[in-house]
């Protein structure tokens, strides 16, 4: 199974050109894509839904769609209908190639500072049956302004992951009143879960070592049997490689904050992990994974 995550940048390439179908065709023979930084109905990206248009080109994908922004676009309003006005939106998407059973949306602590610029941050959910059976599938996007916003906001993560057993599917429950037996039961959340996303530290960062583990002078890094291991690392890379955000392209000189993020019992079934190096649709590059699932 290929996965990717990549932080479109509401489609922005390095070349300051908006172009979704870029975007599209670096991430189609991908079959579980996990996106970030997408829109719908911004000036600045062309007035379109984002969500529907990446949709539309990967038809042979399920999709969910979680915007952690939405607001009322004022321009829009005047001389209009409620009913025809467009929201502005901002969030995280995740596509599949097999069926994707349920999804939740899940917002973080909002912080805002007195002066930079701050945005409600979230991670849509999705329940993937993949070929193995059913697996949660996590898009987030962390805060870019403080570590410790983001602290928080991990900790709410791998809080809602650890919770999912215990609270269950999106419906839950075996004795369903007959005007909701449309479809059948869905099935019990299981405990495996892969978290994919902008999470904006790096592997020096206290973050990095909350959810990897702390380092050992001889043993390394001490993942948590029972936590998460970094995909990249899993797959042989080295911590300090793989960047996925470039200062200078032409110098290569980069750092790594997206990541994907396994179970320390799956890493075993991590084959391959890389950058995608030639991607040019954003200011990110996105993070590819092979894995036996």
């Amino acid at each position: 199974m290929l996965i990717t995550t990549y932080n479109i940048q509401y489609t922005r390439g390095q070349d300051d050109r908006y172009d979704l179908e870029r975007i599209v065709d670096t991430v189609k023979d991908s079959d579980i894509i996990a996106l970030q930084e997408v829109e719908n109905y911004w000036d600045r990206s062309g007035n379109i839904s984002q969500s529907d248009a990446i949709a539309r080109l990967l038809p042979d994908h399920y999709f969910v769609w979680g915007p952690t922004v939405d607001v009322l676009k004022v321009s829009d309003v005047e001389g209009k209908r409620p009913t025809e006005y467009k929201r502005r939106q901002f969030g995280n998407m995740i596509l599949s190639r097999y069926p994707i059973l349920s999804t939740r949306n899940h917002m973080y602590p909002k912080f805002t500072a007195p002066g930079p610029h701050t945005i409600q941050r979230g991670a849509i959910e999705a329940l993937i049956q993949t070929p193995s059976g059913p697996v949660r599938f996590y898009s987030t996007h962390l805060d870019h302004l403080a570590s410790r916003h983001r602290m928080v906001q991990l900790q709410e993560l791998v809080k809602v992951s650890n919770r999912a057993f215990e609270d269950g599917p999106a419906i839950g429950g075996r004795e369903i009143v007959p005007s909701w037996r449309e479809e059948p039961a869905l099935p019990d959340m299981p405990r495996e879960a892969i978290l994919l996303g902008d999470f904006n530290f790096e592997p020096t960062s206290p973050e990095y070592e909350w959810i990897c583990g702390a380092v050992n002078q001889w043993h390394g890094r001490l993942p948590d049997a029972s936590g998460f291991v970094d995909a990249y690392v899993a797959a042989g890379g080295a911590e300090d490689e793989g960047h996925t955000l470039y200062r200078d392209i032409a110098a290569k000189a980069g750092i790594r904050i997206d990541y994907c993020f396994v179970p320390a019992w799956l890493s075993s079934r991590i084959s391959k992990c890389w950058v995608d190096e030639q991607a040019t649709g954003s200011d990110h590059q996105p993070l590819q994974v092979e894995i036996d699932l």
